[in-house]
């Protein structure tokens, strides 16, 4: 019987393709470590992978497959999107269609703008990569920017469809290789579009690569017109106020106009619940009636559909409740489009 047992333990082995050294993982995951914070929804990964251990590799984020890849090098980078919150991660690595090995670990992308992963949980970390030497990275990758990486930036120098057609090289860029999947979007932020990683990111702050904080004093660098028109108003819409840019927009990159995280609405009533059904514009006038807020065309911008940011400015007003148009109150207000 014990024989047949031991038989049994090595037949297994085998078939896994595991080592008999107990805990040992066939891959490894290079970068990030276990319980890593985040700040953004693209995770940049680095597995090594030892010749002929596997021939492919699936990564799932929350249980869902995002890449499968050919395991065709030693060292496997790639990015993976992330949600806010708590990410589990599985890595599966395959040989001759066989589960050879299965790493789980788990990542916390906190934000800002949803308040529920403002704060991580206990026993997740920080984990900044230029902080330590990467010496498994250096081999393929240089890990410290070049003058190239700093351009001269110009707000006017990025127009919409010029970012759009993505005719912008990337070629001089030391970031590239390794960031690439952060402007992987249809509207990209200028100095990102051209790769002046350097024009916001500072080399010799701690951590390294570090944004001056408020935001503002790397936005208003170039956004000199908008601070200007901006500052002259009476109020300040809340981020505004505590320059606190990247909670709207993103610095890179986003899959909506403006860069902003979400679509317009749906960024508002993120923190603006209580206006989601349109009530409070026609409630002085009584009655059940519900003003239109959404999937309808905006009058006063034929290209744009009906949004908060038809009624409201966004970053800063004369008016208290933030009207735009330059209106002294409500009714007014609602006789720029309701002319008859």
């Amino acid at each position: 019987m014990r024989i047949k047992i031991l038989f049994f333990i090595i037949v297994l082995f085998i078939a896994t393709g595991l080592s008999a050294e107990e805990g040992r993982h066939v891959i490894t995951v290079n970068y990030p470590p276990d319980r890593t914070i985040m700040e953004f929804g693209i995770l940049s990964m680095s597995l090594n992978v030892p010749k002929g251990s596997a021939d492919s590799i699936s990564i799932l984020v929350n249980d869902k497959e995002k890449l499968r890849i050919v395991a065709d090098s030693e060292f496997e980078c790639f990015s993976v999107p992330l949600a806010a919150g708590i990410n589990r991660i599985n890595i599966t690595a395959q040989r001759e269609k066989t589960a050879v090995d299965s790493i789980e670990m788990t990542v916390f992308r906190r934000s800002d703008l949803e308040s529920a992963y403002k704060n991580p949980p206990p026993g997740f970390e920080k984990d900044y990569f230029h902080m330590k030497n990467r010496d498994q990275c250096s081999a393929c990758h240089i890990l410290k920017p070049a003058d190239t990486d700093k351009k001269p930036v110009s707000v006017s120098a990025f127009p919409a469809e010029k970012l759009r057609s993505r005719d912008m090289s990337a070629a001089d860029s030391t970031c590239y290789s390794c960031h690439k999947n952060l402007t992987a979007y249809p509207f990209i932020h200028g100095p990102s579009a051209v790769w002046s990683c350097l024009s916001c990111h500072d080399p010799k702050a701690a951590p390294v690569y570090a944004v001056r904080k408020p935001d503002t004093k790397v936005c208003f660098g170039c956004h000199i017109e908008q601070k200007e028109e901006w500052e002259r108003k009476k109020y300040f819409h809340g981020p505004f106020t505590t320059g606190s840019c990247t909670i709207c927009h993103s610095p890179h990159a986003s899959e909506n106009p403006s860069n902003l995280h979400k679509p317009t609405l749906d960024l508002c009533l993120n923190c603006h619940v209580d206006k989601g059904n349109g009530r409070h514009i026609v409630a002085a006038v009584g009655g059940s009636y519900f003003h239109p807020i959404r999937g309808k065309p905006d009058p006063l911008r034929k290209d744009r559909e009906l949004s908060c940011v038809s009624c409201h400015d966004p970053h800063a007003s004369d008016s208290p409740r933030l009207w735009r148009l330059n209106v002294g109150s409500g009714f007014e207000l609602c006789r720029k489009c309701h002319t008859d």
